[in-house]
């Protein structure tokens, strides 16, 4: 009888190989293994993750693949066999749900035109082929017996509910096959033992650790009046988790209030209650990340926490599947009991089409998803994304936290068809209008707009303080700031050594030398040394740092008050007289008053009417105000000139439109590892050909910089300069060390350009 494979080993006899049979059958249990912890109750959900499972390699059973993968076929061998399994899920078994994801197992989601096309038209002929396939099937995939009962309701509504179903059932049919051929592998070189490392969630005892450290900073805290503010917070949120069904929260507090703390204890608390299986902490900026997920690592052990910051992706088109294996088993899944994110990742995860992307969405099912800085979420997807949060709520078991000191408004209105309606949002803090009213920390002024600041006045009002921040719209604006400070700083001629006062943040900077420099900030303020610190807006929110002054640019009104967040944190300033005192936070109009285009533009222009400076500091109602007015007056739903919505798209199953339609950066972008701390330990061991997996692409995430794609841009200035992990296996790129700055830590440098465009 001949054996039928799946997988093989380089240099090992075919006897070695794992066979077709047993990977479709474990693939089949692990999938339906999944599909239980996301829908518990749900058997047709579980039969239809069984069905994905043994039909996804079914192709594999040709003559022709097997011959490839003997290697007595070499070049233009035809390695398609996703779309046979796909024709029998929509032949035989009627299901749309597992055609779709049979087929983009590899190559990812298809439209709905081009999966039609590709099961129905002439160049695989799939209905001729499967009969002489499924005479070398395995009998239970033969025996399996499912057809999906289709829905009498064909709504927008409807259609995209079961978008999301098809989605689950893709990602969770991606991650079986990845884990199931990861660990044959690893059996096969280390033996039968082996085991995939798997961390138990333990909320009871992460809450635990969690208190502890919170009685910590309570027994240091010097302000008595905030540390017994934040306590009582921290408390609320224990006790709104004990008495709270699974649904949408909101944490409406000042910034400073502790936030960061009190968010995870509701959501440990909540998760104890619930049965859930993990905590997903979205952050918008890289910053807040890093912080964030270096203070929960110290609370709750390196095992428990995952910080994920960019995705590496597999090309979907022209893919060889042997090739790609090692990259897709490496791939990010979030298995882990603590995933600290970025916005970008999460959005993306829930309206990619890619497999890598993809894999993660069905371990977002039951679990606690914490968006702190939710006022940041883009506009042009909020439609969109409302509705898919309210459906992961509805039937996958997700409780979301909304954590703001600007939180918005997403009330249903004629212009946000799937707002929330009344009480939809329960808020966990105790009365946040008090709350605002005694975490006061900082007055505001603000510059008249007519009177506009050129870089030279504003490095003249900044340098009369001794530890100052400013906060700018552009990179171009904040290097042009940096030069004037210095050149103003070398004219007193009072510092010898500018490098250890001055300071600049900047995206050009991999996370973990970015967290070392604001550490070095940190201390210096701790210490009471000079310290002027230029930045963009990613350090505006979340990032635990106390200047006395906070100079920021005119921008949306959250910005302004988030940067506000930077200033007397701890509220410890005194006078002369030794009494407490206000922080400043001064907002000015730069001469230079170049924005960022689209949203940030428009929100601008609307912050100008809400700047009430008592209100900007008192009263969170003032937010929500500003919000609505806002979302009324930009899109809520993104589509190109002509075309449908992303909603729309969704319901006609179009997950291709909808992955290019529905990005939080408009910009291709490309994630490189750049050779700053332990990444090059990592990468010669892993060049040296070291065996590596998905604990190595997760601990390469802090050494990696987004650079811009397509023409001209800095990805292909730098194509000569980068080289890929491993070529034709792990297509990551690795940038040279000639081509990042350590030494005056400017970060990525791109040859040809001057300095001065380099620098921020």
């Amino acid at each position: 009888m001949t054996e039928y494979y799946a997988h093989t080993l380089e240099n090992r006899p075919d006897d070695e190989w794992q066979t077709l049979d047993s990977h479709l059958v474990e693939v089949a249990d692990l999938a339906q293994r999944f599909s239980k912890e996301i829908r518990p109750d749900d058997n047709l959900f579980a039969d239809l993750a069984k069905l994905a499972g043994l039909l996804h390699d079914l192709g594999k059973y040709r003559m022709e693949f097997q011959e490839y993968l003997r290697k007595k076929r070499q070049g233009g061998v035809d390695t398609a066999h996703a779309v046979y399994g796909a024709g029998k899920a929509l032949f035989e078994h009627e299901s749309l749900a597992a055609a779709f994801a049979v087929a983009g197992h590899h190559a990812g989601l298809y439209d709905a035109g081009d999966l039609d096309l590709l099961v129905n038209g002439e160049k695989y002929q799939v209905r001729a082929r499967l009969a002489d396939i499924l005479k070398h099937a395995a009998e239970k995939i033969k025996s399996f017996e499912f057809k999906e009962v289709s829905s009498d309701d064909d709504s927008q509504v409807a259609r995209c509910r079961y978008e999301i179903l098809i989605r689950m059932i893709f990602s969770l049919l991606v991650d079986a096959d990845r884990l199931n051929s990861e660990e044959w592998e690893k059996r096969q070189l280390f033996g039968s033992l082996w085991k995939r490392k798997v961390v138990p969630f333990e909320p009871r005892s992460l809450l635990q650790k969690l208190q502890e450290e919170r009685a910590k900073k309570s027994a240091t805290a010097k302000n008595a009046a905030i540390k017994e503010l934040r306590n009582g917070i921290f408390e609320a949120c224990l006790n709104k988790s004990e008495k709270s069904p699974q649904g949408f929260f909101s944490l409406t507090v000042p910034t400073g209030g502790g936030k960061t703390l009190s968010s995870m204890a509701f959501a440990l608390a909540h998760a104890k209650k619930h049965s859930l299986r993990r905590v997903i902490v979205v952050i918008p900026y890289l910053s807040i990340i890093e912080q964030n997920a270096k203070e929960y690592r110290e609370i709750f052990g390196e095992e428990n926490v995952l910080e994920h910051h960019s995705a590496v992706d597999v090309p979907r088109s022209d893919i060889d599947p042997v090739q790609a294996q090692d990259i897709e088993k490496a791939m990010e899944n979030w298995d882990i009991p603590i995933v600290v994110t970025t916005s970008v990742q999460f959005i993306e995860t829930l309206f990619s089409a890619s497999p890598a992307q993809a894999r993660k969405l069905h371990n977002i099912a039951q679990s606690v998803v914490i968006f702190d800085e939710v006022q940041t979420l883009p506009t042009h997807l909020l439609e969109p994304l409302l509705d898919v949060l309210r459906e992961l709520k509805n039937r996958y078991g997700v409780s979301f936290v909304f954590c703001s000191a600007t939180q918005p408004a997403f009330k249903k209105t004629t212009n946000l068809k799937n707002g929330f309606v009344d009480d939809e949002i329960i808020e966990i803090a105790p009365n946040p209008d008090i709350l605002y009213q005694s975490l006061q920390r900082v007055k505001y002024a603000v510059e008249r707009f007519d009177s506009s600041w050129t870089w030279q006045d504003l490095a003249q009002k900044m340098i009369k303080h001794n530890q100052v921040l400013c906060i700018l719209n552009l990179r171009r604006q904040a290097y042009e700031l940096l030069v004037a400070i210095r050149r103003n700083l070398e004219e007193l001629n009072t510092f010898r050594d500018l490098d250890k006062s001055v300071f600049h943040l900047s995206s050009a900077m991999c996370p973990a030398h970015r967290l070392d420099r604001i550490n070095i900030i940190k201390d210096r303020l701790k210490t009471g040394n000079p310290c002027w610190v230029i930045s963009t807006q990613l350090i505006e929110a979340g990032v635990d740092i106390d200047f006395p002054v906070v100079f920021r640019a005119m921008g949306p009104l959250d910005s302004i008050v988030q940067s506000a967040g930077r200033c007397n944190r701890e509220g410890l300033l005194v006078d002369e007289n030794g009494k407490l005192r206000l922080g400043e936070v001064v907002v000015f109009s730069p001469q230079d008053g170049g924005l960022p285009p689209g949203i940030y533009s428009t929100a601008t222009n609307i912050a100008a009417a809400y700047l009430d400076i008592t209100r900007l500091a008192t009263d969170p109602k003032l937010f929500k105000e500003y919000f609505t007015e806002l979302y009324q007056v930009t899109p809520t739903d993104y589509q190109r000139r002509g075309s449908h919505t992303i909603q729309h798209e969704r319901a006609e199953f179009n997950f291709r439109k909808v992955d290019k339609m529905a990005k939080v950066i408009k910009d291709n972008t490309t994630a490189v590892v750049v050779p700053y701390g332990k990444a090059t330990d990592i990468i010669a061991r892993i060049r040296k050909g070291h065996l590596f997996d998905r604990e190595d692409i997760r601990s390469l995430q802090r050494y990696m910089v987004n650079l811009r794609t397509g023409f001209h841009s800095d990805y292909d200035k730098l194509k000569s300069a980068l080289t890929p992990l491993i070529p034709e296996r792990l297509e990551i790129p690795v940038l040279n060390k000639v081509f990042y700055d350590i030494k005056t830590h400017r970060g990525v440098v791109v040859e040809n350009l001057p300095p001065e465009e380099l620098m921020i």
